[in-house]
Order: C-alpha cells, then structure tokens, then sequence
C-alpha cells in the first residue's frame, strides 16, 4: 500500500540537525516526506509564498530573523498549516509564548530528538485535521443554523400573512351573513308576508347552511387570532362545577334528541379557577359537542376533579374511539380522524387544545377504537 506524500517544510541552519532530521523522516513507515529545507526565517517566509506545505518544523535559534518572529509573520499571513517549533531552550515560559503565538507545539531540541520528530508529525498532523474537521463541521452547522433561521423567518411572515389574510376574508363574510340572517329571520317570522309549509322547510335548511356557514367563520376567526398570537384572555375567579353544569343543560336537548345521557359526575363544593369564562366555555361546548356529535347509543360524562392545584376535567363518550395509529392527530387542525362522516370544521379540538394551553394548562385524549373516548384537560387554579 503506498504511503501518504506529506509535504514538509523545515527551517533549520544547523546542516547537521537538518541532515540527521531528513535521514530519521526517510525511515519512518507512516508518510512519504517530501522536504523542502531553508536555512533562515526569510527563507522560510518566500517558500511559503511560492508552495504549500502540510506541516513546518520551524527551529526557534535563527539567524537574523528568529523563529519566533518567523512564526508570527506566517500567522499573520493567515497560512492554513500547523507549525512545530523546534527549541533549544527548555524554559517553560518560552513553550507558552510558542503556543500563544500560534505554534501548534512544540519539540525541545535535545539529544536523540530527531527520534521524536516522526511521532510529532504524526500527532500534528492527526491533531490537526480533525480540528479541520471540527472547524468545518462547525462552519456547517452555522451555515445550515442561518439557513434555518431564515426559512423559519420567512415561514413567520408567510403564517402571519396566511393568518391575516384569514382575519380579513372572516370579517368580510361575517357582515354580508349577517344582513341575510337577519332578513331570513323576518321572513320566517311573517314580516315579508305569510310562510308556507313547504317554504318554512325551505329556510329550515337555509339556517342550517347558514348556521354551520357562522361555525366555520367563528372557527376560522378564533384560530387566527390564537396563531397570530392576538387571543387576550379576560380571567377571573370561576366555579368550574357551575360553569360545567351550565354548559350541560344547554346540551340537554340534542342529547335527548338522540337518546344519549348526560351524566354528571362532580364534587360537591366549588371548585374555582382563575380563567377566561368565555373561552372555557367554549372548550366545554367544543369537547361535549364533539362527544354527542359521535355517540349514537349511550352516555357522555362530564366529570370534574378536585386535584390540590388544578381542576381536571373529563369527558367520556360511548361514541366510535378513535384508531390508536390516529390519537396522535387529533388535535391537528383541519384533521378528520374518524372514519364516520359527520359535519364539522375540524378545528374544534385543535381550537380546544389551544385555548388550554394559553391558560397554561394540559389536555390529552384515551381512546380506542370501537370503545369510545376520553378527552381530559387539566386548568390550574
């Protein structure tokens, strides 16, 4: 297997030293050493301007020029090559003042030292390639980390022009709606004149387009806000229980159109919370609309736990389950998990999640396929 060439740069007057050095490299069994020997730091200096070396072994005892202001005038030129200062003297200090000036190390020049020199370059050369190495794996990474960060601060911008663009075409629908909801309303009412039967099923199924139209719009709006980061939350001190409970009854109808019970599991005492009653509320009718909308035969259970810190609460259905393989996205907006088509934005749970997270809280789902689910949050006190 033929040897790796290494090109060698040696600074030395001594001619013996130099001889000695050169007949010890040419027996050495790691590198073919291709060596360039000057006699002086100039020398040295108009070598390096006109070739490139792998290593320099630079003596520090120089004529003229001396070794160390040689090492300093190739430092400042910026050569991409490690530099091993052969000394004479031993003083410790003088080895510190090499290595802060740039020396990669160094060799006291004592009897047999040339024996040493083979293992140096050896060290110095592995050494300094892996802080090549590492220097350019760090260059990368600042490169790739840059790169990242201008991505991510363009993705920003496009979200924010995504969200903004959302929030302008909600306000735009919401007004227009609005005027034929209202006119709609006069009309079922008998203001435009007497509604027939087959036009009061008419308008019946216009409210239901239109009613589900505001779901969608509302939906869109409170996710605007929540990712642009403009969703202000008005605490205040609040029975959980009382807010549940209320929550409930509004559901008793739906429930009772689809022969579900609704079951109420909660303390007897209050149980309060600092919270927006406002958005909990709607976490509350987003998490029991969603149970009902998927249970066709049996109960929804609101549950509520008085934890030392937190109110847990719990909702549990006798709906479908969701597959294990899809628990993991369901809090994912626009993300329809359920096989069984029903009407719905998919932005209820994401929406959900959202609002309990601002309120520095935890929600998390149980399910199953074929045996119902569990959505449980968690709200501090």
């Amino acid at each position: 297997m033929a040897k790796e060439k290494l090109k060698v740069l040696m600074v030395e007057d001594n001619p013996t030293d130099a001889l000695i050095s050169k007949k010890r490299l040419q027996r050495d069994d790691a590198f073919e050493y291709d060596i360039t020997h000057v006699v002086s730091g100039e020398d040295a200096l108009l070598a390096l301007q006109n070739n490139s070396f792998d290593i320099t072994l630079l003596d520090y005892n120089l004529p003229k020029k001396s070794g160390l202001e040689t090492l300093k005038e190739i430092k400042a030129k910026n050569i991409e090559m490690p530099i091993v200062m052969i000394t004479g003297q031993g003083d410790e200090q003088v080895a510190v003042t090499l290595i802060k000036e740039g020396a990669f190390d160094y060799l006291p020049k004592r009897d047999g030292y040339e024996d040493s020199i083979p293992l140096m370059i050896r060290k110095t050369i592995a050494e300094f390639r892996a802080k090549l190495e590492r220097e350019n794996l760090q260059k990368e990474i600042a490169l790739k980390k840059e790169e990242l960060e201008k991505t991510n601060a363009k993705l920003m911008e496009l979200d924010k022009m995504k969200s903004d663009f959302v929030a302008n075409v909600v306000h735009e629908l919401r007004t227009p709606l609005t005027i034929i909801k209202g006119n709609l309303d006069n009309i079922d009412k008998g203001f435009a004149g007497e509604v027939q039967p087959q036009q009061k099923e008419i308008l019946g199924d216009i409210f239901r387009v239109i009613n589900r139209l505001s779901r969608l719009i509302n939906d869109l709006l409170d996710l605007s806000k929540i990712e642009s980061g403009k969703m202000e939350l008005n605490k205040e001190s609040l029975d959980i229980v009382t807010l549940a409970g209320e929550t409930v009854k509004t559901f008793e109808t739906l429930a009772g159109s689809k022969k579900i019970g609704l079951i109420k599991e909660f303390p007897n005492k209050a149980v309060t919370v600092n919270a927006d009653k406002d958005k909990l509320t709607q976490v509350f009718i987003n998490l029991m609309g969603n149970a009902i909308k998927f249970t066709d035969k049996g109960n929804v259970v609101v549950r509520i736990i008085d934890l030392q810190k937190e109110a847990q609460v719990e909702i549990q259905d006798t709906g479908p389950g969701i597959p294990l393989d899809q628990v993991d996205k369901i809090f994912d907006k626009f993300v329809r998990v359920v096989a069984e088509k029903k009407e719905g934005t998919g932005l209820g749970l994401p929406i959900a999640k959202d609002i309990i997270v601002l309120h520095k809280g935890r929600i998390r789902v149980e399910s199953e396929s074929g045996k119902g689910s569990r959505f449980i949050f968690v709200i501090p006190k």
